[in-house]
């Protein structure tokens, strides 16, 4: 514990008043040193109560201070900590060291080896990511290879998140995903269209461990289609409609549930004004698993023990704020609701979160 303390201490002084501010991602030149701070308070009550899924509660913060030095116009260094704590326990749950260097190989595209930009930068589907690991599992440590340009998103990565030496009793772990999306440009100063797809996998295993389990390993495919429609230039926002087909599968057909392969179809339609947005949809799925997408889409139960319920029907709906009163900082307010027409019931899951991320110089080194 005396690690994270005297960290955030050492920090703290380095921002004392005289030094300059820079909003956002952080952009430096040869030899400067930054600190970036990261943080998220969070408040997700899931207000579940079904055979596929219990409900539950989180909420804390994490604290993700990092230095960040530029020691040419190419690389980026940043070392820092990731501190994850949850209200009532009194203490950090997770103290995770975080360090990353990132090459600029273009204007456009970025090479990342250590910490990675966060989970919720791969821009991931709820049904097999499952978005509330923003909070709760924000850090990933591996490679990532992101190219970013006016029409064209394609980011692969690789997370590793069980490592293990000779001997262990215990499997590595680590997931693997390319999430590309191409937006058109504006057809007719009114009408857009993106394309959307997803590859996730997920392994459990190793060669050189003893574990008493079997080796698994899960793959999800997702690809679909969104049509956007300005309204009077946006001056009245914008809507749409969009639909985006998932696939799992267990590579090894050695999955416990049982469930070696499935599939699911979502169907949306979504308005957005300003500050805020409106989505409803349909979900139907078949035999759907994800080992990290969100439960309530899936077949598998999360807390009953070889419960399987094949076929899915979810009229979905969300609503959501996103206000930024100030360039400091975010805040989020959503709602998610899910009638199952099977169960014939609703749950619904609220969020409420403010985010912080800001870059402040220190120093420049060559001065």
């Amino acid at each position: 514990m005396r690690f994270p303390g005297a960290l955030i201490l050492f920090l703290s002084v380095c921002i004392l008043p005289g030094n300059s501010q820079v909003p956002g991602d952080t952009h430096g030149t040869r030899g400067d040193l930054y600190l970036n701070f990261r943080n998220i308070s969070f408040i997700k009550d899931n207000e579940y109560s079904n055979p596929v899924i219990e409900g539950y509660t989180l909420l804390g913060y994490f604290l993700q201070p990092e230095l960040v030095y530029f020691p040419s116009g190419k690389l980026t260094l940043s070392l820092g900590a990731n501190l994850l704590s949850y209200s009532g326990t009194n203490k950090f749950t997770q103290i995770k060291p975080v360090f990353s260097a990132v090459l600029n190989l273009s204007n456009s595209a970025t090479l990342t080896l250590g910490s990675l930009q966060g989970s919720d930068s791969h821009g991931l589907s709820d049904p097999h990511f499952n978005k509330e690991r923003l909070y709760n599992e924000y850090s990933e440590d591996g490679a990532q290879l992101t190219v970013s340009g006016e029409h064209i998103f394609n980011d692969i990565w690789l997370s590793w998140e069980n490592f293990i030496i000779r001997g262990d009793n215990k499997r590595e772990i680590f997931t693997a995903g390319e999430s590309f999306r191409y937006s058109s440009p504006s057809i007719g100063d009114i009408f857009r269209f993106d394309i959307p797809v997803q590859i996730f996998a997920k392994h459990f295993g190793g060669q050189i461990s003893n574990y008493p389990e079997q080796v698994e390993t899960y793959l999800n495919l997702s690809a679909g289609a969104n049509a956007t429609i300005d309204l009077a230039e946006q001056t009245y926002g914008t809507m749409g409609i969009g639909y985006q087909y998932f696939n799992g599968r267990s590579l090894t057909r050695n999955a416990p549930s049982g469930i070696n392969s499935g599939y699911g179809h979502w169907f949306k339609l979504f308005y957005n004004f300003r500050i805020a947005g409106i989505e409803a949809g349909y979900w139907r799925s078949h035999d759907f698993y994800a080992p990290e997408g969100n439960y309530i889409f899936g077949s598998v139960s999360d807390h009953i023990e070889g419960l399987v319920i094949p076929d899915r029907r979810l009229v979905t709906g969300s609503v959501f704020l996103k206000i930024r009163p100030e360039r400091l900082f975010s805040i989020y307010f959503g709602f998610d609701g899910y009638y199952d027409n099977d169960l014939d019931r609703f749950d619904y899951a609220l969020t409420l979160h403010l985010r912080f991320n800001q870059s402040f110089k220190i120093t420049n080194l060559r001065d």
